[in-house]
């Protein structure tokens, strides 16, 4: 079993390896496109030797070793210029490195400051536990706490079977043509709205399929779910209420005010530290990158001018005619044009591998700090996890690396492995280090679970969270009902809502004509 402590160092660990991987690649990416256009200046040069060879036999040699001589100049100025950026760029990411190492320990300071006061609060909670157990005070807001957890439950779970009953009842509402036309227009509400002609074949419409029972019972369906998910979430919001009252009144009995309540406000910060490093160094290796590789726009007119001059056609002249000569020199400078233009596409290839390497490392060092977020935002750190040890964390995350793995799949087998009521250091434990009190050991409410004491699922009879219960299951066959000022009125053999309509043999409903 390992901590949630454990589980972020193995995932910093993984993210520090990233790190270095991605800016070893880059660096080696850099190296290459450097020695691309060192080869480059090489070419022109020994071009412009050659050119100046034949300049005597050539009409337009002169013209091409002008233009060879200014594109060169421009080259050499363009990798001063870029060999001076380079130094700055590199002593930037140097800096952002630094500035990122300084953050995580920062940040990792707090960690350990944090989780060593949650742990000092929980050893206190845990000692003031024979103290909760006799103070009479703590026992009503448990039970309290208890009995409102419950209530919640069963109201998020009638509010559901609500959605659900108007989803499959109101679906013969929906598919009926004339009842959805009708509908649709707000007939028989304040909002429709129509001609003396039109309203006349609506009312005609209305009286031949019985609309009007149909409407109020659809829109009793259709209100229906909204009302419970209100109730729900009053009923919720007091369950918190009282989970927090309970944790407040043991808090007390542990001597704990809020003042001494640990914060993760300063480790948020810490965090959000360590992000901004992060940012800056990817944004450092970015522009050193691009100076390196040529890609800023001084760079690219240079290296465009260069190429225009070594693909002139006087030049294609000067390399065939260079080979027919009886003088040695020519044929020395071309032997070493072909050596360069050998080495530069040798090259090239090279660094179209480096890049693509360079930008998977990128995108794996993404792929963890995205992940690294997601540990954050769900709380890894403040649970108990049963790996055997951090190793088999780093083995998920590889795994989500190479690609056999995806994020839904991590979190998926993460959770398995999640120990359940393990709130380690937590600064708001539940009694006894358990979760906060609530039915969660016992079957969800619901007919699936069979027959329940107390009244059936709709929780009626005694603590039945104060609905009362109709005269026969509802999400069921047989005797469901619409709801009216006296009470629950049976709706037919059907199980459906009463419209007012007809229904047919299949218990569907009928509107009672058509056209």
């Amino acid at each position: 079993m390992v901590n949630g402590a454990v589980v972020l160092q193995e995932m910093d660990a993984r993210l520090a390896e990233a790190q270095h991987e991605a800016s070893a690649a880059q660096t080696e990416a850099d190296r290459l496109a450097a020695r691309r256009d060192g080869l480059r200046a090489e070419e022109a040069a020994a071009l412009r030797d050659l050119a100046r060879l034949r300049l005597l036999e050539i009409a337009d040699g002169k013209a091409a070793l002008d233009a060879l001589d200014a594109a060169g100049t421009r080259v050499q100025e363009s990798l001063r210029q870029r060999a001076a950026g380079l130094d700055e760029a590199q002593r930037a990411v140097l800096d952002a490195r630094d500035a990122l190492t300084a953050a995580e320990a920062a940040r990792d300071a707090e960690a350990q400051r944090l989780a060593a006061a949650q742990e000092a609060e929980a050893q206190a909670l845990r000692e003031a536990d024979a103290k909760a157990a006799a103070d009479a005070e703590f026992q009503r807001l448990s039970t309290a706490a208890e009995e409102a957890e419950r209530i919640a439950q069963h109201a998020e779970q009638k509010a559901s079977f609500a959605g659900r009953d108007f989803e499959e009842k109101g679906a013969p509402y929906r598919a009926d043509p004339l009842f959805a036309y009708l509908w649709d227009r707000g007939y028989g509400t304040a909002r429709y709205r129509a001609f003396p002609l039109v309203r006349m074949v609506d009312d005609w419409v209305a009286r031949l399929i019985e609309f009007e029972p149909a409407r109020r019972s659809y829109a009793l369906l259709s209100d229906l779910p909204g009302q419970m998910q209100d109730h729900a979430k009053r009923m919720r919001a007091a369950a918190e209420a009282a989970v927090r009252a309970m944790i407040e009144r043991r808090r007390a009995i542990a001597g704990l005010d809020e003042a001494t309540k640990p914060s993760a406000a300063a480790l948020q910060a810490a965090e959000e530290k360590v992000d901004a490093a992060r940012a800056a160094l990817a944004a450092a290796e970015g522009k050193r990158s691009a100076l390196a590789s040529g890609e800023d726009p001084a760079s690219q007119e240079a290296v465009r001018a260069l190429e225009a001059a070594i693909g002139a056609r006087s030049l294609r002249t000067l390399r065939e005619e260079a080979a027919r000569t009886p003088t040695r020199d020519d044929d020395a400078i071309v032997a070493r044009l072909e050596i360069t233009a050998a080495e530069r596409g040798r090259l090239e290839s090279a660094l179209a591998d480096a890049q693509a390497q360079a930008e998977g490392a990128r995108r794996r060092l993404a792929e963890l700090q995205a992940l690294r977020q997601d540990m954050r935002s769900r709380g890894v750190e403040r649970h108990e996890w049963g790996f055997t040890s951090g190793a088999l964390v780093g083995a998920l995350i590889a795994e989500v690396l190479r690609g056999a793995l995806s994020r839904d799949d991590f979190w998926g087998r993460m959770e398995r492995q999640r120990l359940p009521g393990s709130m380690r250091g937590t600064a708001q434990p539940g009694p006894w280090g358990k979760a906060p009190p609530g039915p969660w050991g016992r079957p969800a409410p619901g007919p699936w679970a069979g027959e329940q004491n107390g009244g059936g699922w709709w929780g009626g009879g005694k603590g039945g969270g104060g609905w009362d219960a109709p005269s026969k299951p509802w999400p069921g066959g047989g005797g469901g009902g619409s709801k009216d000022p006296g009470g629950w009125s049976d709706g037919g053999s059907s199980g459906d809502f009463r419209t007012g309509g007809k229904s047919d043999s299949g218990g569907g409903f009928r509107t009672g004509g058509s056209f």
